[in-house]
């Protein structure tokens, strides 16, 4: 399976946004078969009220407080994680403007927690242990990111995150407002930290350096 990531750093910005809605739009109505099949009613797939949207909010927000005081209290740590994504996210040399970083993010939000959660656990749930179910969606959420091992885990967690708060809180919304707020921040700290390392220069750099013969 090839890496769609790679295709994103040749395509333009409205294009990238094409892909993306096309994608949160499969995603949603993946995850909404699969809620149906599971013998639920389509209008019980989400609900809108206040109480929701505030839990999302809260959700969002404590993660990113516990992101930005672990890489403000690590920066060796947040240079790593910077550094594994690098490949993944070389799009981000465009320099996307906060509004499409926020459709970015409303994009994941929606669309994989639309599938993941509302859909595949769902489902799932019906058949295994609620903690399988979430740990076997939360493995597919990290597989399809085609993340380094390491990003890869905190994928998982961070979908068995979400897993573990859509039980409890009974609310695909929340879920999905709380990933979009993070991705938010998670896409824009990681921009701003490319651009600091200078991380778009280097692979023309490592490219020279292999075509080197090798001493001795």
């Amino acid at each position: 399976m090839s890496n769609p990531y790679e295709e994103m750093r040749k395509m333009s910005v409205a294009d990238i946004c094409k892909s993306l809605g096309a994608q949160a739009t499969l995603f949603v109505a993946i995850g909404l078969l699969l809620w149906w099949i599971s013998d639920r009613p389509l209008t019980g797939f989400v609900t809108v009220d206040l109480r929701q949207i505030a839990l999302g909010i809260g959700l969002g927000l404590a993660m990113i407080a516990v992101a930005a005081a672990i890489f403000q209290s690590m920066p060796q740590l947040a240079e790593k994680l910077t550094r594994l994504q690098a490949k993944n996210f070389a799009f981000l040399e465009k320099r996307l403007s906060i509004p499409v970083i926020i459709f970015f993010s409303i994009c994941a939000g929606v669309g994989e927690e639309a599938l993941f959660r509302g859909g595949l656990q769902t489902l799932m749930g019906d058949y295994v242990a609620l903690p399988l179910a979430v740990i076997f969606s939360s493995l597919i959420f990290a597989l399809i990111h085609f993340a380094k091992p390491l990003i890869a885990i905190i994928i998982f967690a961070i979908g068995a995150l979400f897993g573990v708060f859509y039980i409890w809180s009974g609310s695909l919304l929340a879920v999905m407002i709380g990933h979009a707020l993070y991705d938010v921040y998670a896409i824009w700290f990681l921009q701003k930290e490319m651009h600091r390392l200078k991380l778009f220069e280097q692979p023309k750099d490592a490219e020279l350096a292999d075509q080197e013969p090798a001493a001795g």
